[in-house]
């Protein structure tokens, strides 16, 4: 199976919307979904990096939200009854105290992830996934 052909699917076509309180801009979020033909639970992602306009996010900065839940980028190993779910989409909040201008900005999200139902033995195939997508913000 050729898992490459999910993988611009991965990040969505939903415009980036900014993440603020009372005005202040916290960060901007954008809409993910998992890269295959069957979801997973999250803890099968191993690696997830994200670039915006060439910009490398540091993990401290991202939230992972899933399922109504937020998650810190550390605690994705840990999250073996969470599960995202196909067609689903989960959203990559991004904090960064200066928000994000209006116009066009490029997203790359490169995920390495298993794939659960492959594993024999402890052996799982593992998959990297990369998409890259110029979004809008809302």
């Amino acid at each position: 199976m050729d898992f490459t052909a999910f993988n611009e699917r991965m990040v969505c076509e939903d415009k980036i919307r900014r993440y603020e309180a009372d005005g202040i801009p916290l960060g901007y979020e954008f809409k993910l979904r998992y890269p295959t033909y069957r979801g997973a639970y999250v803890c099968n992602v191993e690696e997830m990096n994200v670039t915006v306009d060439g910009r490398r996010i540091e993990p401290r900065d991202m939230r992972f939200g899933v399922n109504g839940k937020w998650f810190l980028m550390s605690q994705i190993p840990e999250l073996s009854t969470e599960y995202w779910f196909t067609g689903s989409k989960a959203t990559m909040r991004i904090l960064d105290g200066n928000g994000i201008s209006d116009g066009k900005h490029t997203v790359k999200v490169e995920m390495k992830h298993k794939i659960p139902y492959t594993g024999y033995f402890g052996n799982y195939l593992v998959v990297d996934s990369d998409c890259e997508k110029t979004l809008d913000v809302e």
